[in-house]
């Protein structure tokens, strides 16, 4: 993705394309000729509920552009395989990135879909010799086939969600050594890092924990923790700005990154090339 006041190109209402990517994100498009802060993530960081989801908020508390490279249903796998983007957050003077769950990436056991990480793909001959009576055919989404494996088996669970712990890790270290910036985390969630209760496991970011977090630690500046409950929503199926309910938690977001982030003069940090993910074959 090349730098540049005309790169981006409107794709459709409200949404821009970049030089080097296929993918659609929200506006106002920015100007890389000067300087910005990149953020990558989720649905939250798009903005799907709210008209001015937080990076918008955030140009206002730090006096800079702030390029938005959410991704509707992004999870890290989407981060790995887009070269272009990190090429562009590179050249950021900061890069935040939302921490994801490790349910939406491909890993040694099944596949998701490169654009829309939630949607379930493939399974490999090792989750098929794990779930031998599972149908898979039946399941589209990662969400259902999380859930699917629970309930066939808690024991055997367990094999999955060590999987995916090791794959998750193994994939944000090659996005944040590609990175060759500062790069800070958001933990954006109903849960705070720390909790050990039974049910954390279901709430975003999925089977991500503390530990998990540690050893990222030596390659990030820092992470801002904001745990919020979430609304429940009057209205769903619109892309974005279909109610206010969220716009409080955006404002928090906004208010605790502007807060955390140190956006002085700092030395780029060389990173190795992206390794392009191998998905697993069913």
């Amino acid at each position: 993705m090349h730098v540049g006041s005309d790169q981006g190109m409107r794709s459709r209402k409200d949404l821009w394309q970049y030089e080097g990517s296929k993918l659609a994100f929200r506006g106002p498009v920015c100007d890389f000729s000067r300087p910005y802060v990149a953020v990558l993530g989720g649905s939250e960081t798009f903005g799907r509920h709210v008209a001015r989801p937080y990076p918008a908020l955030l140009v206002e508390r730090i006096g800079m552009q702030v390029a938005n490279l959410g991704v509707m249903h992004a999870g890290v796998s989407l981060y790995s395989n887009e070269r272009g983007i990190l090429d562009t957050a590179s050249q950021a003077d900061v890069t935040v990135l939302q921490v994801l769950g490790a349910q939406n990436m491909s890993n040694r056991l099944y596949c998701v879909h490169p654009r829309r990480n939630d949607r379930f793909l493939t399974y490999s001959a090792a989750l098929r010799l794990i779930y031998p009576e599972v149908d898979f055919a039946e399941i589209n989404f990662t969400g259902h086939l999380v859930s699917r494996l629970r309930q066939a088996s808690e024991e055997r669970f367990s094999i999955v969600v060590e999987e995916l712990r090791w794959a998750w890790v193994e994939r944000m270290r090659r996005v944040i050594r590609f990175i060759r910036n500062d790069v800070h985390l958001l933990w954006l969630s109903e849960r705070g890092i720390d909790d050990g209760s039974a049910d954390a496991d279901s709430l975003d970011p999925m089977f991500v924990t503390r530990s998990m977090l540690d050893e990222l630690s030596p390659l990030v500046s820092g992470i801002t923790e904001v745990v919020q409950p979430r609304p429940i929503r009057a209205r769903v199926g619109v892309p974005f700005a279909c109610d206010e309910a969220d716009a409080p938690l955006h404002r928090m977001v906004a208010e605790a990154l502007a807060r955390d982030l140190s956006l002085s003069q700092r030395p780029k940090r060389k990173g190795p090339d992206l390794l392009v993910e191998a998905h697993a074959r069913g």
